[in-house]
């Protein structure tokens, strides 16, 4: 009987800890799947990281200074939110802008000049407010103040999906800051500081753009070919972007499958090993498949 016992323990010796080692094996074989390519269509580009803790602080930022907006403004500043106003009302109704527009950017330099920066900046705030309040339908007159505060930009932006109801997922600090780049252009200010958009900030309006749905039927070249822009225009502000790899999902969603595969094939001579590098590997696996069809 106790030489049974003995026996029993022995053997059970051998197999003590059989959970964990099956466990592990387990886990060996998942790794092993993971890091295999395998064939995925590629659905969107690469999204810029954003700091999250500087965009708060920047809306914080951009709150005080409507508060203080609200609170009055030169008129200096005034006139140049008018101009503003005009210029928008033209162009979302398809009449010239040009003498508007030279002329709204003269009035931008005089009140920089008079009043300094800030007066200008808490101008922004208030009308990005406004325009979003708009959007929201919370105004008291949206479709007045999306025309004269949106103008062509908003058209152009409702019949690409940039706005809701169609742009559904897109929030507020999204919108604001598209809206941030549009105004700084009108003006003139696009690359003048302090009104230049930071490098946080370009990521955010390109993440957004990039983000929207791509056209269908006749459209989509265009499309393919308008993000390709931003993908460029991204690359320049932001060094770190994987702009082979975006460049790489919109070639392929275009149906141009062999300069796709160039694309995802030099991310990975670059980044053979990134947090990007199975996604690229996986791409690459579905141009080949679409180059064999």
């Amino acid at each position: 009987m106790n030489t049974r016992a003995g026996k029993r323990r022995s053997w059970q010796r051998y197999s003590e800890g059989w959970q964990v080692g099956l466990g592990v094996v387990f886990v060996c074989a998942l790794g092993a799947l993971l890091v295999v390519p395998r064939q995925v269509e590629p659905d969107q580009p690469p999204p810029a990281v954003i700091d999250r803790a500087e965009q708060r602080q920047q809306l914080e930022l951009e709150q005080q200074r409507a508060a203080q907006a609200r609170a009055g403004l030169p008129l200096d500043v005034r006139s140049v939110g008018e101009a503003f106003r005009r210029f928008g009302r033209l162009s979302a109704e398809g009449e010239a802008t040009g003498l508007i527009k030279s002329q709204l950017r003269r009035l931008a330099q005089v009140a920089i000049e008079r009043q300094g920066g800030e007066k200008l900046l808490e101008l922004r705030a208030l009308q990005t407010t406004l325009f979003l309040g708009a959007i929201s339908g919370s105004g008291d007159q949206p479709a007045a103040e999306l025309r004269e505060l949106g103008g062509s930009f908003y058209a152009a932006g409702r019949q690409r999906g940039w706005f809701p109801p169609e742009a559904l997922e897109a929030d507020a600090r999204e919108l604001g800051t598209v809206f941030h780049v549009y105004w700084g252009e009108a003006l003139g200010l696009g690359q003048q500081y302090p009104y230049a958009p930071t490098l946080n900030e370009w990521r955010v309006y390109y993440r957004f753009l990039l983000s929207r749905p791509l056209a269908r039927g006749a459209e989509r070249r265009g499309d393919v070919e308008r993000k390709l822009g931003y993908v460029a225009a991204l690359a320049r502000q932001d060094r770190d972007y994987p702009a082979h790899l975006a460049r790489g999902v919109l070639l392929y969603q275009g149906g141009a499958f062999a300069d796709s595969a160039a694309e995802l094939a030099a991310h990975l001579r670059e980044h053979s090993d990134g947090p990007w590098a199975l996604r690229a590997q996986n791409y690459l696996a579905a141009c080949g498949a679409a180059l064999s069809d």
